[in-house]
């Protein structure tokens, strides 16, 4: 899902981040114990980005953004580690 919070507003990105918190708990219950260190790290850097988006606003969006950008590129880093990691684990998938 793609989000531009500045068309589709904020709800949309709340409604978006709720919605991959609720898939990590998922990812997390489910993954194996080889796989539990790499959802970790994205629960982690997604939990950053949920720190950094607190009271984001219309009027907050400017003052917050860098921040947020931060957090979206730990998010980035720890899910192509995922990545990495699933497919080392899975060689055939």
């Amino acid at each position: 899902m793609s989000v531009e919070p500045l068309q589709d507003g904020l709800t949309a990105l709340k409604t978006a981040m709720a919605n991959v918190k609720s898939s990590l708990g998922a990812a997390a219950a489910s993954a194996s114990a080889a796989l539990q260190p790499a959802v970790a790290s994205v629960k982690t850097a997604f939990s950053e980005l949920e720190t950094a988006a607190t009271g984001l606003s219309a009027d907050t969006l400017r003052q917050k953004a860098p921040a947020i950008n931060t957090a979206l590129q730990h998010v980035g880093t720890a899910a192509s580690s995922f990545a990495t990691t699933l497919t080392q684990s899975c060689p055939g998938s």
